[in-house]
């Protein structure tokens, strides 16, 4: 009767830890040990590889007229104004100085957030002259949201343009 009791026991172990996930992740589960190992390591690695700056064809746009802190609910929003001599220019972003995981800002050692406002310039086709822009009209706008946790990691922000830096303290 033991030895049934025995058997009964050590069978029904054996069956539940071949079903349940931490078993299978284990070199405890009698199914998984005549499996061959994957053939391709796992990685962290997007696919695609890991973004480059050498990729990106925009260009720093030419002027920053202004920029500033507007509070929002969860933090505050960054709006830079600005300014570039002819019109056309599309795809504008603010985006780090350094690459930085994605939805992520965070602040360089000194606590300074380098951002860089680059756009597209105009496309023009072959013998188009380009159009001068109207510094009344054509103004560029582009806003960045800053979460409050993100904030209390910075003392300042550095806007680059084409034409210098732009500086602000949040």
């Amino acid at each position: 009767m033991r030895k049934a009791i025995l058997a009964l026991t050590l069978g029904t172990v054996l069956a539940a830890g071949g079903c349940s996930r931490f078993g299978s992740d284990s070199g405890l589960n009698p199914l998984g040990w005549f499996r061959a190992a994957p053939s391709t390591p796992t990685t962290l690695e997007p696919r695609g590889g890991w973004e480059s700056r050498a990729d990106d064809q925009r260009q720093p746009v030419p002027q920053i007229l202004s920029a500033q802190l507007e509070p929002m609910i969860e933090g505050e929003l960054l709006r830079v104004r600005a300014f570039a001599p002819v019109k056309g220019w599309f795809g504008l972003e603010l985006i780090t100085e350094r690459i930085q995981p994605a939805e992520q800002l965070r602040p360089d050692d000194d606590g300074i957030l380098r951002l860089v406002l680059v756009g597209y310039p105009p496309l023009l086709e072959e013998g188009a002259a380009p159009l001068a822009a109207n510094p009344q009209a054509d103004i560029l706008n582009v806003a960045l949201p800053i979460s409050t946790i993100e904030l209390s990691r910075l003392r300042g922000i550095q806007i680059r343009s084409g034409a210098g830096i732009t500086s602000l303290a949040p």
